[in-house]
């Protein structure tokens, strides 16, 4: 009932937007992406955050990264967006010139934690929401690509509680334990869509 309620009043800027959402649920192909709630939210720390560099880890069809190619604009950042199906980034740029806001993301192919070796240092922010076998592998990488003060935020940490299958369930149990222990970072834990995890870099 709250959620619906936020989903009537919280506006999406384009109406491709809501096309990419709808579409999802009709479709058996892709992972549902973030929703309305985890999109505008993103946009607004990266507004708030002032983050004009910004990786995102986990494209499927461009949802969540048109909201954070949304706020770059306004803040004159970038986001370079990270994918391993080239069928979906392909389906994805598309999508992302018909908001026009390709000057401001960057469509890299490849596995997250290959890929973000590679990516410049003292990033802003980082955005996860692929597989969550990789999510401790993608923490220490991104603590590493982060700077002081940067924002790291998971997707889907309450597959601890909804994951379909118990090994999922227990592997994100053991992550959310050991982010809750790391002195490295402040984090808060929310209940927003699938579980949503934030971290400041110290």
């Amino acid at each position: 009932m709250k959620i619906d309620y936020l989903n009537r009043i919280i506006v999406e800027p384009l109406d491709v937007m809501k096309f990419l959402r709808e579409s999802e649920d009709l479709r058996d192909d892709i992972c549902p992406s973030v929703g309305k709630e985890i999109g505008n939210f993103l946009y607004f720390l990266v507004i708030a955050s002032n983050s004009k560099k910004i990786i995102e880890v986990g494209t499927s069809i461009g949802y969540s990264t048109s909201w954070l190619g949304l706020a770059a604009k306004k803040i004159n950042g970038h986001v370079y967006t990270i994918d391993i199906s080239e069928r979906l980034m392909k389906e994805a740029k598309l999508n992302i010139s018909l908001m026009n806001l390709e000057d401001n993301i960057s469509f890299i192919h490849g596995f997250g934690e290959e890929v973000l070796v590679n990516l410049p240092n003292n990033i802003d922010m980082i955005f996860i929401d692929g597989a969550t076998k990789s999510y401790d592998k993608l923490f220490e990488l991104s603590l590493k690509k982060l700077k002081k003060g940067g924002l790291l935020i998971f997707e889907d940490i309450l597959f601890s509680v909804s994951g379909k299958r118990k090994i999922q369930k227990d592997m994100m149990n053991d992550f959310n334990i050991k982010i809750s222990s790391d002195n490295r970072i402040e984090k808060s834990f929310l209940n927003i869509g699938d579980g949503l995890l934030l971290c400041l870099k110290k």
